[in-house]
């Protein structure tokens, strides 16, 4: 059977613009991926930085006030955290398998201790008037080495955040570093 080049061109012309369709809709969904990833993570970079700044406000207030028993640690944290502060978080949690899982893990691990903190600041609050005072001051110690973990969590999650680059921008960054030493080694020295 004789089949026309015409009909074949035809048929070319359909698989071609189909396939040319798929692949520049799929780059235009990646790159808009790319745009909301790099959005979100510079977002949340900005998040963390400002609850790590509240944290070490908390933990210096922390050891001035509540250590010395003036204020509870429960009216500290209403006084230093605000229903906000979270909330790019809170309001963005569904994106978070933008991040790769490490990533994304440290990130609910962060959160979710910042929840915890809080929650056990407001036991602690209660506990005071009615608990064992030795009970109490040990708790509020121990609650103190929960603060600095959640802070040096922030701090490794600041790092992690700000450090991370697409494949793209990191394969540009060591191609320039590539073509500056090669220009210094051709460099005479003086």
């Amino acid at each position: 059977m004789h089949v026309p080049i015409s009909a074949l061109t035809i048929l070319a012309s359909t698989v071609l613009s189909a396939a040319t369709g798929y692949v520049a809709s799929r780059i235009s969904q990646e790159k808009q991926r790319s745009i909301t990833s790099r959005t979100y993570r510079q977002a949340l970079l900005m998040e963390v930085r400002a609850l790590h700044s509240r944290l070490l406000e908390y933990e210096a207030a922390y050891v001035k006030y509540v250590m010395t028993g003036q204020i509870s640690g429960d009216q500290l944290l209403k006084i230093l955290f605000q229903a906000g502060d979270t909330v790019v978080f809170t309001n963005n949690a569904s994106s978070i398998g933008l991040f790769d899982r490490r990533t994304a893990l440290r990130v609910l691990r962060f959160y979710s201790d910042v929840r915890a903190m809080e929650g056990r600041a407001a036991v602690l609050s209660e506990a005071a008037s009615s608990a064992d005072p030795e009970f109490v001051k040990r708790e509020i110690r121990h609650h103190l080495t929960q603060l600095r973990q959640v802070r040096h969590r922030a701090q490794f999650l600041i790092r992690r955040l700000h450090a991370h680059y697409p494949l793209t921008d990191r394969l540009i960054r060591w191609g320039k570093r590539c073509v500056t030493r090669q220009i210094d080694g051709l460099r005479p020295r003086a």
